[in-house]
């Protein structure tokens, strides 16, 4: 009689789990993160626009900024942020808005009004450790003052 090779009839449980543990739930992870990358990335680049804007549309600089901020805490507290979550300067984990410009403090005809900010980005959830590699995500926006605009002069 001949001597067969061992029978071997598929695959075992614990081959499927390890194939599901270390390829799929990987895989299934990641992809669920991007949804929230792509949806804070939008905001920053919403706040940025809008903003400036709303810088370009103000009658002066400090009016301005004022209204630029709340337009963004707005926008931010529409995607779930508070007002504890915006930081003075960068720092990880929380929301920056700067406001600058060719000639800061002024709106002038033909001036550039520049907006940038940062939004943390949430990492990848994994389970029983929490979030990881989570980053800041910088967005800047810029627009012109109309060169043909109206602007009230002091004393005229």
């Amino acid at each position: 009689m001949s001597r067969c090779a061992p029978h071997q009839a598929g695959f075992t449980t614990p081959e499927w789990l390890l194939g599901i543990g270390l390829i799929i739930m990987p895989v299934i992870v990641i992809v669920a993160s991007i949804a929230p990358w792509y949806q804070r990335a939008n905001m920053a680049t919403l706040i940025a626009q809008e903003t400036a804007r709303v810088m370009v549309l103000a009658d002066d600089w400090d009016s301005g900024e004022a209204e630029a901020h709340t337009l963004a805490r707005e926008i931010a507290g529409n995607h779930g942020f508070t007002g504890s979550d915006w930081c003075a300067s960068p720092a990880p984990g929380c929301l920056w808005m700067a406001i600058g410009g060719t000639s800061p403090g002024l709106i002038q005809r033909g001036s550039e009004i520049s907006v940038q900010i940062e939004v943390p980005i949430p990492g990848v959830v994994v389970p029983g450790v929490g979030d990881v590699a989570a980053f800041q995500w910088s967005q800047a926006h810029t627009e012109r003052v109309d060169d043909y605009r109206s602007i009230e002069v002091p004393g005229g």
